[in-house]
């Protein structure tokens, strides 16, 4: 997951980040975050790239641009990051939606009260909604079923469009799937996405469309983990939104 915070006080930005570890080690265990932190609008302006970021967290009251105005230059370029407002008032509530904030925290605040801010983000929505970039090719995450390497190629696999063939590193390739959870490691040169599994049956994934993916009898439990763990914050954030 990558998460940016913009706010001009470091206590703050601090703050932020223990309640984001600990909301990640209890929903996202086994994930490496990307946590950064900008002290104020322009900094992050200054660096910004949109569809990179799954959620931004933005102080309202910040010297120099405010963060209303923050998210506006946002919304420009990126219409699905998450954005969370976290402010002092409720003053700018209203303004908030014309941004398609998901979130609006009020200082000082409690870890529950972030929790469910989280909660209610949408997060595996947006991040299934993004893309990866391939030569000149734009792939959806959802779109992939599964990925493995022939050689000098990777292939990806996809519901609609076949299979797509690639000359690059595997190491490379895999690399870009380290902030998506759902993609899981098979066994070596071969990722998975968890979306389009239907079960685990025995040794094998059985993918939505019938395919079945095997992996070693030694990767088992790992994998049966780190698969549970995906269904069960699916299904919690289906049944909060």
């Amino acid at each position: 997951m990558r998460v940016a915070i913009i706010d001009d006080l470091s206590l703050c930005r601090e703050e932020m980040r223990k309640c984001l570890y600990r909301y990640l080690e209890e929903n996202y265990a086994g994930e490496e975050p990307v946590i950064k932190e900008f002290a104020s609008g322009e900094e992050f302006l200054s660096c910004f790239v949109p569809e990179v970021w799954d959620i931004i967290f933005i102080d309202q009251y910040m010297t120099g641009i405010s963060g209303i105005d923050t998210a506006r230059k946002i919304r420009e370029t990126d219409r699905l990051v998450a954005l969370v407002f976290v402010t002092t008032s409720e003053s700018h509530a209203i303004e908030s939606y014309g941004v398609r904030a998901c979130g609006y925290l009020l200082k000082p605040y409690l870890y529950e009260d972030f929790a469910r801010t989280m909660d209610l983000a949408g997060l595996d929505k947006v991040r299934s909604a993004r893309f990866i970039r391939m030569e000149e090719e734009k792939i959806l995450l959802h779109e992939i079923l599964w990925c493995d390497r022939d050689e000098h190629y990777i292939q990806v696999h996809t519901d609609k469009r076949g299979i797509l063939r690639f000359r690059n590193s595997f190491k490379e390739f895999a690399d870009m799937f380290d902030t998506y959870p759902q993609f899981l490691n098979c066994y070596k040169g071969c990722i998975v996405n968890a979306e389009r599994v239907e079960r685990i049956d025995g040794l094998d994934f059985l993918m939505d469309n019938g395919v079945r993916i095997p992996f070693a009898r030694r990767e088992k439990k790992k994998l049966e983990t780190l698969f549970n763990s995906y269904l069960f914050r699916k299904e919690r954030e289906d049944a909060l939104l």
